[in-house]
């Protein structure tokens, strides 16, 4: 039985030198336990050295560094396993400005559907606790 690659498609834009995003479609071999962020790496790896992405992550799900938007959700790709034959939209997380490809600058705020964090130091992000009106 063959087992089907995963097909990612990838946006792709460094704003120094592309007039305009663009996506790629990769292939990447699908093997027993793959999560996004490692397929992420193997595109990096072994197809086109120069995506770009936060390759360090901590791979528990409480960092965040490896948020991205996934097929229009945000979801952190460290804890996302794929499925053979899958295909997935990735894109740079919304709302936060690009840096290049995947990659933003997670030193604003980030919106989440559990609540609105800040990044404090390194990848550390707390909860900001809404403000009551009319103090």
């Amino acid at each position: 039985m063959k087992i089907e690659p995963i097909s990612l498609k990838i946006f792709r834009y460094d704003p120094c030198i592309d007039l305009k995003p663009k996506y790629i479609d990769y292939k990447v071999p699908w093997r027993e336990g793959l999560l996004l962020l490692s397929a992420i790496k193997y595109v990096r790896d072994f197809l086109d050295e120069t995506l770009a992405f936060r390759d360090y992550c901590c791979g528990c799900s409480w960092c965040m560094s490896c948020l991205m938007m996934v097929d229009g959700k945000g979801i952190q790709t460290c804890f996302r396993p794929l499925h053979p034959g899958e295909s997935l939209l990735v894109e740079p997380m919304r709302g936060i400005p690009m840096i290049k490809d995947l990659v933003v600058d997670f030193g604003i705020t980030l919106p989440t559907p559990d609540g609105i964090f800040k990044k404090m130091e390194g990848t550390l992000l707390k909860k900001i606790k809404p403000q009551k009106e009319g103090l």
